[in-house]
């Protein structure tokens, strides 16, 4: 059900919102919240953005964390007023798809699978989140660790 992989992500841009706050306090209710923020204003991004797929790249630094929510946007795309963009370069990331409701799971299926491959995580590097918005009860959603 848990299938791993690794895979390769050349540089992204996004464009979106953040929340940052304590961890684990703060989450997952308030990487909800920005998510809905950001799905509140999808029409004001350009017909070209693909606005059913949100990612949320995140890290997490001791006891804070910061969460996004975004959609991926060519370089040098128009953003809507108040929104921030960025760029995450290109890494290697061990992938687990999982929905939902079973991201907990996923999480502890992917981390197992990074030491049984004798992977190490990259410190310093985003984590990201892919929801696949489908407007039902579960929707799929991979899981991005970045590896070296």
């Amino acid at each position: 059900m848990f299938n791993c992989e690794l895979i390769k992500r050349d540089t992204s841009h996004f464009a979106g919102f953040s929340f940052s706050g304590p961890f684990p306090q703060s989450f997952p209710s308030e990487a909800v919240k920005v998510q809905q923020q950001l799905g509140s204003r999808k029409s004001e991004f350009t017909p070209n953005i693909n606005t059913d797929v949100v990612f949320s790249p995140y890290f997490v630094c001791d006891n804070l964390a910061t969460y996004f929510a975004c959609y991926e946007v060519p370089e040098g795309n128009a953003i809507p007023e108040g929104m921030m963009s960025f760029k995450l370069p290109s890494h290697t990331y061990a992938k687990v798809t999982c929905t939902n409701k079973t991201i907990r799971d996923g999480y502890g299926h992917v981390f197992d699978w990074i030491q049984k491959q004798g992977v190490k995580q990259l410190s310093g590097a985003c984590s990201i989140e892919i929801f696949y918005i489908e407007q039902a009860d579960e929707e799929r959603v991979e899981l991005l660790i970045p590896v070296e």
